[in-house]
């Protein structure tokens, strides 16, 4: 009887319930060879696709004024998870459970989100490359123990049609990034913010997911 006491209550802490604490999945689904990866964050009955403000903490209000497209109300029927975006759809999708933990939703793998180390970035340079249709973006990203950063950015967007060839553009930027959990915050010399949710992804590569990119270490 202990034993199964104790199974129950791991099976609790694991499934993000406890206390009411939000819980975020990466979730991913490969199309072809092409990695999607999202990020789902789940707080009481709403959850949050793809957060535009990060989750230490989870800004329910803002994302709900700002994303409401991507922000939910579901409830749990067995395998089964009955959800209405703020857009206005509704949604009856298959999800899967290991062990009392969400392993899948909607046909993507998911996994509880790893968070970053406090000193996750020493003076190490990614590279990350996503492709989107017919638009390619590539991207170096150095993050310095210092809290500094810079970026440099080439997107080439191939033609169709009457125009076959490819058109490409480039781009830097610098400034100072801090880490908290799964949120990196970036902020800009020219006073922009961007708020990417993130985990290590260490294949022996030593490899790390940025809002919706995978980087490779160079």
């Amino acid at each position: 009887m202990y034993t199964r006491f104790l199974t129950a209550l791991l099976i609790l802490l694991m499934s993000g319930c406890s206390h009411g604490q939000p819980q975020l999945f990466m979730r991913t689904m490969y199309w072809g060879s092409t990695l999607e990866i999202s990020w789902l964050c789940f707080s009481g009955d709403k959850v949050v696709r793809n957060p535009r403000y990060g989750v230490n903490p989870l800004q329910l209000d803002r994302e709900m004024k700002d994303n409401a497209q991507n922000v939910a109300t579901f409830k749990r029927n067995g395998g089964k998870m009955n959800i209405k975006w703020g857009g206005g759809i509704e949604q009856n999708i298959n999800v899967e459970y290991k062990n009392g933990v969400l392993s899948a939703f909607d046909g993507g793998l998911c996994s509880p989100a790893k968070p970053f180390g406090v000193k996750a970035f020493q003076d190490r340079t990614y590279s990350g490359l996503a492709s989107y249709g017919n638009v390619t973006r590539s991207v170096t990203l150095f993050l310095g123990k210092d809290g500094r950063f810079a970026e440099k950015r080439i997107g080439a967007v191939s033609g169709d049609g009457n125009f076959t060839g490819v058109a490409s553009a480039s781009g830097a930027d610098a400034g100072t990034y801090t880490i908290n959990g799964n949120t990196v915050v970036f902020k800009y010399g020219d006073g922009r913010e961007w708020r990417a949710v993130g985990q290590p992804y260490d294949l022996g590569k030593e490899e790390i997911i940025l809002g919706d990119q995978l980087f490779k270490r160079q």
